[in-house]
């Protein structure tokens, strides 16, 4: 191959992975505002200092329900002051859809009316998708599909055991 053709080859290929992370190309989680369960907003800036799972779900989706054990899971094991849990709902209608769902399976994490747009800028194609932000409020790891539970937990717990420098 002559060197222009394996430069464009290589271009294409380098623009087709990046294509897959959408707007998440920076380290940087976008930050959003969105409406939650409880009638209140919630940004992911002002969850900065803390770990964040941010876990993209919807109550039609049958792998979202089979991972809502784990959730419910780490919240109640390591929510508190360094972690926390937020799952945003991409239901048509989550704030119809949610709080009876929620009520049924007794979820008690903090659950996030999503939009196009915050689904748009974490490139949520497919459900569920997860982010593990730091306290930095940098992207540490993106999950497709349901969360495998070690993982997962290995993941949060090496943030939260980690010394500032």
């Amino acid at each position: 191959m002559n060197r222009r053709f394996q430069a464009a080859v290589l271009a294409v290929l380098a623009a087709s992975a990046l294509s897959g992370c959408g707007a998440v190309e920076s380290n940087s989680a976008p930050d959003f505002s969105l409406a939650s369960r409880d009638g209140g907003t919630v940004t992911l800036s002002g969850q900065k200092g803390r770990v964040v799972l941010v876990n993209f779900w919807a109550t039609w989706c049958a792998s979202c329900r089979e991972e809502l054990p784990l959730l419910q899971a780490l919240q109640r094991s390591r929510g508190g002051d360094r972690f926390e849990l937020l799952a945003v709902s991409v239901d048509d209608d989550p704030a119809k859809a949610v709080p009876p769902f929620a009520a049924r399976r007794k979820l008690d994490f903090p659950i996030l009316y999503g939009d196009r747009k915050t689904m748009d800028e974490y490139a949520v194609r497919e459900l569920p998708t997860s982010y593990l932000i730091g306290p930095d409020g940098s992207i540490v790891r993106r999950y497709v599909g349901p969360l495998d539970a070690r993982l997962v937990e290995n993941d949060i717990l090496s943030l939260l055991n980690r010394r500032p420098s």
